[in-house]
């Protein structure tokens, strides 16, 4: 009797392929320690639409979460240049009605089930469809507390986030870490068709193009989900775009021509790749073993105060800037003439 091969399917998280278990189990992935299972009737198309009351406001767990939610957001939130939020499960806006108590902007959300008639007199507009069907305006914020272990395609979920994301915009996402629950090896809600790890999670935001900034673990949701995985992450910037915004940072730190001092590893790293887009005038280091070398079409040469007097300096080198601003200085050059490269590189700036 001939055997017939396991079928077998990708991880919705990291790609691999894995052999399917049947029937309602959760199908493991060797690779990132993601676990899926096939949807169940429970989360079939229209199961949402009618659920009612899906949480307990005057639990005190439901207030717990609430409180951890709302300073996760407004930490976000406090330093500005946010206007408008949209929480993926909004439930009935409890949420998103303290944050509108602390913070002036918009805050929309989606939910399916029929807590969106409460969520809708607590927010700004409410969504009853799923986030691929939603049209607005880009949002600078998008979260979305224990929803991706519902979808049973999650990447099509977070491209949905990506297409409503503004271009610096960021999301926050929490799921239950595996089961949710340190004691339980499986999580037996119907509702729930994931099972994420730390690393299929992060391999998920990755495949679906977005950079994983912060993530931290024992988040509380509820007794029987006091283990939950938050992430914060941003859209990854494509290659032209990181190009485009480096370069952005040398216009505004010389706003025109300047020479580079200190021609070793940290120029060939992190200068030479870029010079032919930016106002390199000259290459100079104080070695003589260097001169006379041609470099990203430069030849080196000691500094000359008569060809190089009026021009910003850069500092390109990490290790021993401190050395050379000293010896520039020195030389008589004055310090607002002198640009570390640590001043256009460090985060932030």
């Amino acid at each position: 009797m001939s055997v017939q091969p396991a079928a077998t399917a990708a991880c919705p998280c990291c790609g691999t392929q894995t052999d399917l278990v049947p029937g309602p189990s959760y199908t493991p992935c060797t690779c990132c320690g993601h676990r899926w299972r096939s949807p169940q009737a429970a989360t079939l198309p229209g199961y949402y639409q009618n659920l009612v009351a899906r949480n307990d406001p005057q639990a005190p767990w439901f207030r717990r979460k609430i409180v951890d939610r709302l300073q996760a957001l407004s930490s976000l939130l406090e330093h500005g240049g946010v206007a408008r939020v949209l929480e993926v499960g909004c439930a009935e806006g409890d949420l998103g009605a303290a944050v509108k108590a602390r913070f002036a902007l918009e805050y929309e959300g989606v939910e399916l089930s029929r807590d969106r008639e409460l969520a809708g007199h607590k927010l700004d507009r409410v969504f009853p469809t799923p986030a691929g069907q939603i049209e607005a305006a880009p949002y600078q914020l998008i979260a979305s507390f224990h929803v991706l272990e519902h979808i049973a395609q999650p990447a099509q979920e977070l491209a949905a986030w990506s297409r409503l994301l503004a271009a610096d915009g960021r999301i926050l996402v929490e799921v239950p870490n595996r089961s949710g629950h340190p004691l339980l090896v499986d999580d037996q809600n119907p509702e729930h068709l994931h099972q994420f790890s730390t690393a299929s999670l992060t391999a998920l935001l990755a495949r679906c193009g977005f950079d994983c900034q912060a993530l931290s673990t024992g988040h509380y949701e509820s007794p029987v989900y006091p283990d939950s995985i938050r992430v914060l992450a941003q859209r990854r910037l494509a290659a032209d775009d990181q190009r485009s915004q480096l370069l952005a940072r040398f216009r505004d730190g010389f706003g025109g021509p300047f020479v580079v001092y200190g021609i070793g590893g940290d120029f060939l790293n992190y200068i030479a790749p870029l010079a032919e887009a930016l106002q390199i005038q000259a290459l100079l280091d104080s070695s003589p073993g260097k001169w006379g070398q041609c470099i990203a079409r430069h030849v080196v040469r000691a500094y000359d105060p008569e060809l190089d007097g009026q021009l910003p300096v850069l500092v390109c080198s990490i290790r021993f800037g401190a050395q050379i601003r000293q010896h520039l200085l020195e030389l008589g050059i004055g310090s607002e003439r002198i640009v570390g490269l640590e001043t256009l590189y460090e985060c932030g700036t």
